[in-house]
């Protein structure tokens, strides 16, 4: 909500804007950039993004290779698993397509960034309680090893989703949804959250962390059936990521249609 009080100075009429909390409802004004301040990203992948890699040479489907993806609101970044032969995320009627190639262990990784450079990177005890949050939608849930999207600590690309210092995500594997968790390069820990992701079904996943560093789960804004915790290190610095590989030879059809990440409501 935004309340205006208009002051009039002869012919001149100043305007001060008073912002509120965010409350859930983002209008088209904070769509456009940082006008609601604790919201840090909200992109809805309604345009077909310029793909570049990082060191601004053509997009590379090489395993390893990290690629910039830029939208009108947002900059992401594409990390590559696998071989690629489909080098750029599409754009389609209802999102972003990011299933790359139907070939069994290929996939993506997107983040904003995973240096405490970027925009949405938080320090756990510093920055405040923040959130994620991703839509999308799966065509084929059988199609996939992992599908999984949350925080995990900035650092470098891994191949292996297991392979993270810390994390903190909810995966989607052959269509049951998991928590999965990982502190200080131990074994990761997974819990069934018996809730389902059916074929062709759309749904949000989200991820809260307080400003101590404790990390609850959402599905469509309520807690899995099964829930588990897990607490962040104190000063880490984590960013928000979405990881996906494939289980068969043929494609899940990924489409993302909203990724907002930002501060809690205080």
């Amino acid at each position: 909500m935004t309340d205006r009080a208009s002051m009039s100075f002869g012919a001149v009429i100043t305007e001060k804007v008073y912002m509120s909390k965010r409350s859930g409802g983002l209008g088209n004004e904070a769509e456009q950039g940082d006008i609601i301040p604790d919201v840090v990203t909200m992109e809805k992948f309604d345009s077909q993004p310029v793909c570049t890699q990082n060191d601004g040479t053509v997009a590379s489907g090489t395993t390893g290779e990290t690629n910039v993806m830029i939208l009108p609101r947002t900059a992401f970044e594409y990390n590559i698993k696998g071989t690629q032969t489909i080098l750029v995320p599409s754009i389609g009627a209802t999102g972003l397509d990011v299933s790359m190639d139907a070939t069994d262990n290929d996939g993506v990784e997107i983040t904003q960034g995973i240096t405490a450079r970027s925009r949405a990177a938080f320090t756990v005890g510093t920055s405040g309680a923040f959130y994620a949050k991703l839509t999308f939608t799966l065509a084929d849930v059988s199609d996939t090893d992992d599908c999984a999207f949350g925080f995990r600590k900035a650092e470098a690309y891994q191949a292996n989703i297991d392979d993270y210092d810390e994390m903190a995500c909810l995966n989607v594997i052959s269509g049951d949804i998991y928590i999965e968790t990982i502190l200080n390069n131990a074994a990761t820990v997974s819990t069934d959250t018996t809730n389902n992701w059916a074929d062709a079904a759309s749904h949000t996943l989200e991820v809260y962390v307080s400003a101590t560093g404790v990390v609850t789960f959402k599905i469509d804004g309520a807690a899995p059936t099964v829930t588990a915790t897990h607490t962040f290190d104190s000063a880490e610095v984590v960013v928000p990521f979405f990881f996906m590989l494939h289980a068969a030879a043929s494609t899940a059809g990924a489409v993302l249609t909203q990724w907002e990440v930002g501060l809690q409501d205080a």
